[in-house]
């Protein structure tokens, strides 16, 4: 299952609760919007310290993760690089949409404006890393692994 149908499969949790208590409880929202980054990075990590040693997209590619020495890497390190690949952006991705779906602009809402900042501060440097240098991500940087041609 793709990233696309872990997120896919909230939509009916989300129509079942549209207009319930719960739709506006923010600690349940918070909750059931980190499902679905937790389990991509969970499945992203299981393929990249697995036999293949790539997620689907980096299999087709002909593409696999290795560590900076070029052994294969853990479920650990591959654990950790896509917490700084996946879970990270998107779960500051959820807390920005959710603070501005309550006004936390027009508020000045602390953590809305700090999440909003980091967002682009890890877009910043994630294209700046991939064009420069060696071409190694920050996610690829922190996690001590480089992505390499070939399959496993």
């Amino acid at each position: 299952m793709g990233y696309l149908g872990i997120a896919a499969l909230e939509v009916p949790l989300g129509l079942t609760l549209t207009g319930s208590a719960l739709a506006s409880d923010p600690l349940f929202l918070a909750l059931a919007s980190s499902v679905p980054p937790v389990a991509a990075t969970i499945i992203a990590a299981r393929a990249e310290s697995g036999h293949a040693k790539a997620t689907w997209g980096k299999r087709r590619e002909s593409l696999r993760v290795v560590s900076i020495k070029g052994h294969p890497v853990s479920f650990a390190r591959a654990l950790w690089r896509n917490t700084v690949k996946i879970a990270t952006p998107w779960t500051l991705g959820h807390v920005v949409a959710f603070g501005v779906a309550n006004g936390g602009f027009e508020r000045g809402d602390l953590i809305t404006l700090t999440a909003t900042v980091l967002v682009y501060a890890l877009i910043l440097a994630t294209v700046l890393m991939g064009m420069l240098g060696s071409g190694r991500t920050l996610h690829d940087r922190m996690g001590g692994t480089r992505v390499v041609a070939g399959s496993a």
